[in-house]
């Protein structure tokens, strides 16, 4: 099959959005990615050449009566669009995101990444690369400078970022531990397995608690600087739903009046973790309306 390349300076962004069926996926490994690592190994961009699919952030593929159109973004940035008719395949080639925004995401978000898991013990599978992210976006301020970005890794990990005066600092987190399942209507099995590991919880009010605030002084917070933390534990809810055990702890930093906190006013500074009750274990935080690298 003849392939005629091209290389646009036009940048493209598509939608985030898989198509994986057997068909598209084949198209992906058999096409898709050995025509993109053919290409880049033409032009000299030999840095984090695809070569599986753990390497593809996204792809795309619309049918057509006489051909297929498809488009694929690598974790690295780089997008192709692919056209493909009854004689040949078309491979054009973009680069996203801009050289700004890949040195933030190199040089800032991955180290800060790596910095985060090891003081939350979560060690294995470091970032130490691109092919270790699946996606990654940064939104620059338009009134100042610094920024917002966030980053997910392959393992489904995912971080928040927030950059002001040139600091930064991760301000939520979350791993993809599913702590909820709907059960309306579901067999008698699904039910017993949902509640079999209800039983799995290693935790109580108070083991949960003592785990929070390891997390909490982990992550360079301060008790003296917050009200004392509130907790609420999930639950069993019937035969129609099913959560799995964890913990909800909430800071409030110790100069909100509580009496706002319960009007609902929504810009209150707060430190939220979520621990789960299966492997006790940190899969979620959020610190809000604190400033980069401090309480106060």
């Amino acid at each position: 099959m003849k392939n005629t390349i091209f290389i646009l300076v036009t940048l493209l962004f598509f939608p985030v959005l898989v198509l994986g069926g057997e068909k598209e996926e084949m198209y992906l490994q058999q096409i898709m990615i050995p025509q993109a690592r053919e290409l880049l190994l033409r032009i000299a961009q030999t840095n984090d050449l695809p070569f599986t699919t753990n390497q593809v952030q996204s792809y795309q593929v619309d049918y057509y009566d006489d051909g297929l159109l498809a488009k694929m973004q690598l974790t690295n940035g780089w997008v192709f669009r692919f056209l493909t008719d009854q004689r040949e395949t078309n491979v054009s080639a973009l680069h996203l995101p801009g050289g700004k925004e890949a040195a933030y995401f190199k040089e800032t978000m991955i180290p800060l990444t790596r910095e985060f898991l090891q003081r939350i013990g979560q060690t294995n599978d470091l970032p130490s690369a691109t092919n270790q992210v699946k996606n990654y976006k940064v939104d620059y301020f338009n009134d100042r400078p610094g920024c917002t970005s966030n980053l997910r890794l392959t393992n489904g990990c995912a971080f928040g970022f927030h950059t002001e005066r040139e600091k930064t600092e991760i301000d939520w987190f979350q791993r993809p531990i599913k702590t909820y399942y709907s059960l309306a209507g579901a067999p008698k099995a699904k039910i017993d397995a949902v509640k079999a590991l209800n039983l799995q919880n290693k935790l109580n009010i108070n083991t949960a608690l003592t785990l929070a605030k390891k997390y909490f002084k982990l992550l360079g917070h301060k008790e003296e600087n917050f009200h004392p933390p509130e907790l609420l534990q999930s639950y069993w809810s019937g035969e129609e739903s099913g959560r799995l055990p964890y913990y909800e702890v909430s800071w409030y930093r110790k100069d909100v009046n509580m009496a706002d906190r319960d009007k609902g006013i929504p810009t209150l500074p707060e430190v939220s973790m979520t621990v789960s009750g299966i492997d006790s274990s940190l899969i979620y935080y959020s610190r809000l309306y604190l400033p980069i690298g401090s309480d106060f």
